[in-house]
């Protein structure tokens, strides 16, 4: 979230200015006039809203746009349960959020006639924005906390399954456990992978904003922005997967060894873990007798 929290923050402190300066003097009621019309010719579908206000919030500046915006992308996110909507609705409302702190300040606001709200409504926004990011953020890792537990029951009831064709074989104490473990580790394995590929892009990408000449190269900023969403949207999609991974794995496999230990000598089990991570990405490597 850091990468895309500081690009929020350098695109609202230079968009700010920008457009006061090159489309003059804006009043609350004009700003929520075009706001009236643009949401009315929004289009049904909520993704393609979403993009909509994205893109108006960018041409002129609204925060009220971007947080109009992030509302429609969490709830979609919270119907459809898509993770990377949901941190988009994040990503969208730190603009907002951002945007409006700017323009809550005393200062800020008598400096320029641009003036898409109020300032009381700035700072009333700005609050607004804030806790809509947090909710976003926490929707996605509830989501893929979701997809992370359901994918390892799947692999269970498969494996599961297969021991059932096969009855005349007795299966050793803990097998089940044991199995559906390795799985989740499997999974935990390759959310580590895309926490690495994420941290990775987002790092890459604010190296890029750090180096652009603003506000000359302020749609670079914007694209770059963008990306650093993708990026977070990897590697908080990648760590919620390894986590959830990681410790399922590890607790089903401990439970299974134990179980098959408790069956006797002739049935000892033993798991051996190890794992890597560079700026390439990372996983885990599991090895053991059963």
């Amino acid at each position: 979230m850091r990468t895309t929290r500081q690009l929020a923050i350098v695109l609202a402190l230079v968009t700010v200015p920008r457009f006061a300066l090159a489309k003059g003097g804006q009043s609350p009621e004009d700003a929520a006039a075009q706001r009236d019309q643009i949401e009315a010719g929004l289009a049904q579908d909520p993704r393609a809203a979403v993009a909509s206000l994205r893109s108006a919030g960018e041409e002129l500046g609204d925060p009220e746009l971007f947080l109009l915006a992030a509302e429609r992308a969490r709830d979609e996110a919270q119907s459809s349960r898509d993770a990377a909507l949901a941190l988009e609705a994040e990503s969208l409302a730190l603009v907002a959020q951002d945007i409006g702190s700017y323009l809550a300040d005393d200062t800020n606001y008598s400096a320029t006639d641009w003036r898409p709200v109020t300032r009381d409504r700035a700072s009333e926004l700005a609050g607004e924005a804030g806790s809509l990011a947090t909710q976003a953020h926490t929707l996605a890792e509830e989501i893929e906390a979701e997809r992370a537990a359901a994918a390892a029951a799947a692999e269970r009831a498969r494996l599961e399954a297969l021991t059932e064709d096969k009855p005349k074989r007795e299966l050793k104490p803990g097998t089940g456990l044991i199995a559906g473990g390795s799985a989740a580790l499997v999974l935990g394995a390759g959310g580590i992978g895309l926490l690495g590929a994420g941290i990775a892009m987002g790092q890459a990408n604010q190296r890029e904003a750090e180096s652009l000449n603003l506000p000359d190269e302020l749609a670079r900023l914007e694209e770059l922005d963008r990306k650093g969403a993708t990026a977070n949207t990897l590697a908080y999609v990648g760590g919620v997967v390894a986590g959830v991974g990681v410790a399922v794995g590890v607790a089903l496999i401990v439970v299974g060894v134990k179980k098959r230990k408790a069956a006797g000598p002739q049935e000892q089990a033993s798991v051996h873990m190890s794992g890597w991570f560079d700026n390439d990405g990372g996983g885990l490597a599991l090895r053991g007798s059963f």
